[in-house]
């Protein structure tokens, strides 16, 4: 027993101090959970009585996985800070080196590490040729191994294959790079590696046809060869339309990946990926940008550059719904007349309920509006024939068209039930009142009705004076004439309601 010794939960108020040259020189380059690590340790070297005696307790304390803290221990070895040593028994000690000693007297060497890795290091140093690596450019490629978890021949395969394309100059942080998306990618096995290095092949080859198109003669860079894949595997172009695209890019000065980037983008969204169609937009876009330019001041709306969206929109209803401009333009004033300024997305929507009722041409529109105009008059003329002279509701329009349509009456029987309402408060109510009956007792006749109203008069005074009232309006008292666009284009507003 020590004569003297701290108490038990002496450690959970004391301190454990952290070398600033452990932060600036080696924490804020290091994984997260390798500090968790190693400042853990610290802790335990300080008070040591209340140290874990395994990885595995080690790893519970810290909720992390015993490869991780296995990992962290072999880094921090690396680094040259710590040594992890084995007795005859198998007992495993973790010994923490002084950094100052470390640093300033170099006490600690690599030499274990680089043993460990004798034959990959030789079959490392083949792929780079003449050029010798440094121990520091070794540790970082152990990283890829034990950190990042890549098997040492996918590693060695990785290199080899860059410095293929680039050159044994490339450096370890290109690499480093490389080798973390190779492992978020989970590029982790030879036939893996194989497949990737395949599909690179491919892409690297057309991302160099790319930059000679835009007068960039060297190697693609690995943000150049990311942008191709996103145009390619993501939005969908062919090498044939990127190529295509690039003709936009004459508008600068000098052409770059990043500004055909934008064009793509912009093609994408208007979902045009295929050379012809690119081809085409292309030709074609000042035109439609004009008549976009058109639809936005008839929306209220001056001077306004057509962004991508209006191009996207425009074209759907154009080009997919084959819609006139026309078309297009008579939907902008049925929503001016409701408010003083719209915007596209409402015009959309408008144009949307127009397409579900089949109305896509301006010939379709008018052969409507006349068909509604006709209606409309049929309507005029029975409330005349009632005696309401008010303007045409749709509610109107939907009760006649249950009369005509659902309830299969003639006109005739609905002029004589409008007859029959002219002393009634509310026209339109009881007139439906009457042919509700007739409908339901199965009466499709004038004859049959007229009988069927006599039986429900007779006996009542002053029938024959209200006979007398009766208003002998004919709907062919209506003017009928050809109307102009002015005159149909006052209906728009009733098309959703219809």
């Amino acid at each position: 027993m020590r004569l003297c010794s701290f108490s038990e939960t002496y450690h959970m108020f004391d301190v454990t101090p952290v070398e600033n040259l452990f932060i600036q020189e080696f924490m804020l380059k290091a994984p997260g959970d390798f500090v968790k690590v190693y400042i853990y340790g610290l802790k335990q070297c300080y008070h040591f009585s209340q140290s874990e005696n395994t990885i595995e307790s080690f790893s519970r304390a810290l909720c992390l996985e015993t490869k991780v803290v296995e990992n962290a221990l072999h880094y921090w070895q690396r680094q040259g800070i710590m040594e992890i040593k084995t007795d005859d028994d198998g007992w495993l000690s973790i010994e923490y080196l002084n950094i100052k000693d470390m640093l300033y007297n170099g006490s600690q060497n690599n030499n274990t590490s680089l043993y460990h890795y004798k034959d990959f290091n030789q079959n490392l140093q083949a792929v780079f040729g003449k050029r010798l690596l440094t121990p520091q450019e070794y540790l970082r490629v152990y990283d890829w191994i034990e950190i990042l978890n890549l098997p040492a021949e996918v590693v060695l395969m990785m290199v080899q294959f860059y410095i293929s394309k680039k050159s044994s100059r490339l450096s370890i942080n290109y690499l480093d790079k490389v080798a973390e998306s190779w492992a978020r990618d989970g590029i982790d096995t030879l036939q893996k590696a194989e497949e990737y290095i395949k599909q690179y092949e491919s892409c690297y080859q057309e991302t160099i046809a790319v930059l000679k198109y835009l007068g960039i003669h060297r190697s693609p860079s690995k943000a150049e060869l990311d942008l191709y894949k996103k145009w390619q595997d993501i939005w969908g172009f062919p090498l044939n339309g990127i190529l295509e695209a690039c003709k936009e890019t004459t508008k600068i000065q000098s052409p770059n990946m990043g500004y055909l980037d934008k064009i793509l983008e912009s093609l994408h969204k208007l979902g045009i990926t295929s050379q012809q169609a690119i081809k085409d937009y292309l030709s074609s876009r000042d035109s439609i940008n004009d008549k976009i330019k058109e639809v936005l001041f008839n929306l209220g709306y001056k001077n306004t550059v057509p962004t991508p969206e209006h191009q996207s929109l425009y074209m759907k209803w154009t080009n997919d719904w084959e819609m006139n401009h026309d078309v297009v333009l008579l939907a902008c004033k049925q929503l001016i007349r409701k408010k003083a300024r719209s915007n596209f997305n409402q015009l959309d929507e408008l144009l949307v309920r127009w397409k579900e009722r089949g109305l896509t041409r301006s010939k379709d529109i008018r052969n409507y509006l006349k068909h509604k105009m006709l209606l409309i008059n049929e309507i005029r003329a029975v409330l005349e024939r009632a005696g309401d002279r008010r303007e045409i509701t749709p509610s109107d329009q939907k009760v006649f068209t249950k009369w005509t349509k659902e309830w299969n009456l003639s006109y005739e029987l609905i002029l004589l039930a409008a007859e029959y309402s002219t002393m009634a408060e509310n026209k339109l109510t009881f007139i439906n009142k009457i042919l509700s009956n007739w409908h339901k007792n199965g009466i499709t006749t004038v004859k049959e009705a007229k009988a069927d109203h006599e039986q429900h008069v007779q006996g009542r005074q002053g029938a024959d004076a209200g006979s007398a009232m009766r208003k002998q309006v004919d709907f062919g008292q209506f003017e009928q004439h050809s109307y102009t666009d002015e005159d149909l284009e006052h209906l728009f507003e009733d098309l959703e309601n219809a």
